[in-house]
């Protein structure tokens, strides 16, 4: 079994590093991957510590970049990245991130107060959580909020996010997508890195053809592969991803996208319930001094 989708808390996870690390060990995960939003903090916070002492499998190095394609917001996953590499870009600096959030926080809580809407007035960035969950959390301790917002959106950070905070004709919109790569750079910047790039879980962007928008990414030629299995892909979007990858002669990958307590339904080590991510699909990529 693997679970090459997994975040921390150098990002939105709730667990710590070395917390996953002993949790994969006793799920008997043979592969990991922290993937956390545009941040390697969490092999920063391991650089110490024998990671053999916790975890007898393999980590393999990993970030989820935030992407653009075709004015909507995307996430790329890098597998096999030398870390220090992707550290000098200066892209996955905590000091940006903190002055980026923070003025986030600020605009969402202006557009809040704007329309009326029922917030807390001391809400600051904490951790590494974005101000998109921070703002959409906090909207939810508020009864009187939800008959004023989209059900979808209220019942999902995810709706949020993808058809609010970057929709330009909602009252959200942070224009957040100006400071995030393309498909290209993102890859270029994983392939200098000396890794793998995946396109994550197709299912969980709003768009209205899921088939044609991922045919305008791979057509890009640029990516090494597609995220198959996911906690938002049921088994028939699984195996549809994983005949598309053959199809195209692309590689496959997988992962729970595990954030802890934010996704408490979502395991370590699964995609959906009870379905293991097979060790299989990293045979034809991973480097064989790895495998």
């Amino acid at each position: 079994m693997i679970d090459l989708h997994i975040h921390t808390t150098t990002s939105d996870g709730s667990d710590e590093p070395k917390e996953i690390l002993i949790k994969a060990q006793q799920l008997g995960l043979k592969y990991i991957s922290i993937t956390d939003h545009d941040s390697i903090g969490a092999y920063k916070k391991l650089k110490d510590i024998n990671i053999h002492n916790y975890y007898k499998g393999v980590l393999i190095p990993g970030c989820e970049f935030s992407v653009v394609h075709n004015g909507k917001p995307i996430e790329i996953l890098g597998y096999g990245i030398d870390l220090d590499v992707i550290n000098s870009t200066g892209i996955v600096s905590d000091d940006k991130f903190y002055e980026r959030e923070n003025a986030y926080l600020k605009k969402l809580m202006e557009v809040c107060r704007n329309l009326n809407l029922k917030y807390s007035k001391n809400l600051s960035i904490k951790g590494k959580y974005f101000a998109t969950q921070i703002m959409h959390a906090d909207l939810k301790k508020y009864a009187k909020n939800e008959n004023r917002v989209d059900k979808t959106v209220w019942e999902s950070l995810n709706s949020f996010y993808r058809t609010c905070v970057n929709n330009p004709d909602s009252p959200f919109f942070l224009n957040q997508m100006k400071d995030y790569l393309t498909v290209p750079e993102a890859a270029a910047l994983i392939k200098k890195a000396g890794g793998k790039s995946f396109l994550a879980h197709l299912y969980g962007y709003f768009v209205e053809d899921h088939a044609d928008f991922l045919d305008s990414i791979v057509s890009l030629n640029v990516l090494d592969g597609i995220e198959c299995y996911h906690s938002l892909h049921s088994m028939k979007r699984t195996k549809s991803l994983l005949k598309y990858c053959g199809n195209n002669n692309i590689y496959s990958s997988g992962g729970s996208d595990y954030h802890g307590t934010l996704k408490p339904n979502v395991k370590l080590g699964e995609s959906i319930s009870d379905v293991k991510i097979p060790y299989d699909i990293l045979k034809p990529w991973l480097p064989s001094n790895l495998l």
